[in-house]
């Protein structure tokens, strides 16, 4: 985990003046989906998941080394015989690039707002156990890519801290569509 935070933090301290002309700066959207893992700590809700999630994104990339990022992040069911969690979220990130023509490799800092609903349907003589909870907390990952024109295709590892789960993170492959700046 240290590993990837000063990967992220000497990611974010390069100069933006050190960046190679390319066509990759402007308004962005793109999706990815990939798998997710999430369990959650026994002494909340005993489920975990490794599952399919989705991302929908949108951005914008004013200089080629910088990037500003907002996602919905849906994560899959996390289970346990009829008991459940769903958890989704909107994300706002910070991504920095290195300077390299053609390929993209970067480290995500950002900050989740999410939520869960949870369901367990009551044994014997328990009552069902529903319930909602909701927070922000960080996000950071690191990703690869490459882009031809307007198009990039991208791989990413992100990992997101959520109240009351051990492990909330996701692999994904997506793709980007860039509008050229300026119009």
């Amino acid at each position: 985990m240290r590993r990837h935070i000063v990967l992220i933090f000497a990611l974010l301290s390069l100069p933006a003046g050190a960046a190679l002309a390319d066509d990759t700066t402007g308004f962005y959207f793109g999706g990815d989906i990939g798998n997710n893992t999430e369990h959650f700590n026994s002494s909340t809700f005993d489920v975990n998941a490794d599952d399919s999630g989705y991302k929908v994104a949108v951005g914008f990339r004013p200089l080629s080394v910088i990037a500003g990022e907002l996602d919905y992040v849906g994560f899959g069911r996390a289970s346990a015989g009829s008991s459940f969690a769903d958890t989704y979220g909107v994300s706002a990130s910070a991504l920095a690039f290195l300077p390299i023509p053609l390929v993209d490799v970067y480290g995500r800092l950002g900050v989740m707002a999410w939520r869960t609903d949870a369901s367990s349907p009551g044994f014997a003589n328990l009552p069902a156990l529903d319930f909602h909870r909701t927070g922000a907390d960080p996000t950071y990952g690191v990703g690869a890519g490459v882009h031809w024109g307007e198009f990039a295709a991208r791989l990413e590892f992100e990992r997101f801290i959520v109240g009351g789960a051990r492990t909330m993170e996701m692999a994904t492959v997506g793709v980007t569509y860039t509008f050229a700046w300026p119009f």
